[in-house]
């Protein structure tokens, strides 16, 4: 298994009175699992803990209790270095998650720089090999990113996901910034990529018509815990949960979007 969390807890500490402070619990007691080659969905509202994961499993959080495994190796446990290879991070708000006063070759050199040793010219010919997999020409690589558009802007973050190879991407809120036909173009790049490059993704949302776009199996957030699991992508309409109901009856009545979505699927 390329990712298992066990019984993961979170919880932080919040103003209670004066003096004393009161713990919030975030997350209760959290399991689930990633496979080579998959796409795994979290959804849940906003306040839901599924961000709160996220942040544990690239390393930015440690977990009160339980265990995070990747390539069956507990993070908490070993070289957090060398566990990094293994998974990167693109984040919802892509302005940022980029220098503004950084060239797009130095924001997508610096994992590249961290990982492995090239020299300036191995370094450059990556980035353009890069750019072109994101769909994105050698003549981005000197511009700022207020040069950029949003949907630009966020293939690069994806680029320098990229960089190091990673086995498998955090997508927290990925595209929720972005226009709906940016959104579908986003997404048909995540899933060429993840063809192309054999990678998995966890992608972390609130938008259940896009897990549907993306996704092979889902786990519905709620109140830090996961109240239900579907395995099958063809079942989502047999949820079982109210709560998983609700979602997907607040997803089926976007039309408009659907509509969008599905025209971008035919073409």
């Amino acid at each position: 298994m390329l990712l298992e969390v066990k019984n993961v807890y979170k919880s932080y500490k919040k103003p209670f009175g004066i003096i004393k402070k009161e713990s919030v619990e975030i997350l209760k007691g959290v399991s689930l699992s990633l496979k080579e080659g998959e796409c795994l969905g979290i959804i849940g509202e906003s306040g839901s803990g599924k961000s709160t994961l996220g942040r544990l499993i690239i390393g930015v959080e440690k977990g009160d209790c339980g265990s995070i495994l990747i390539d069956g190796i507990d993070i908490s446990k070993k070289n957090r270095k060398v566990e990094k290879e293994k998974v990167s991070v693109v984040f919802q708000d892509y302005g940022s998650s980029a220098n503004p006063r950084l060239k797009i070759i130095d924001i997508i050199s610096e994992p590249i720089k961290v990982f492995e040793k090239l020299s300036k010219k191995e370094t450059i010919n990556r980035i353009i090999d890069l750019l072109e997999k994101v769909g994105l020409s050698k003549e981005y690589l000197y511009r700022y990113p207020h040069q950029l558009s949003g949907g630009q802007l966020q293939r690069v973050c994806i680029a320098r996901a990229i960089a190091t190879n990673p086995k498998f991407i955090i997508l927290d809120e990925a595209i929720s910034s972005l226009d709906v036909s940016i959104q579908v173009q986003v997404l048909d790049l995540l899933i060429q990529l993840k063809k192309e490059l054999d990678i998995s993704y966890v992608f972390i949302t609130h938008d259940l018509t896009a897990v549907t776009y993306i996704c092979d199996r889902v786990v519905f957030f709620k109140e830090g815990n996961i109240v239900e699991e579907v395995n099958c992508m063809n079942k989502l309409k047999n949820v079982k949960s109210q709560y998983a109901k609700a979602l997907l009856h607040a997803a089926m009545t976007m039309d408009s979007r659907e509509e969008i979505y599905e025209v971008q699927r035919i073409s």
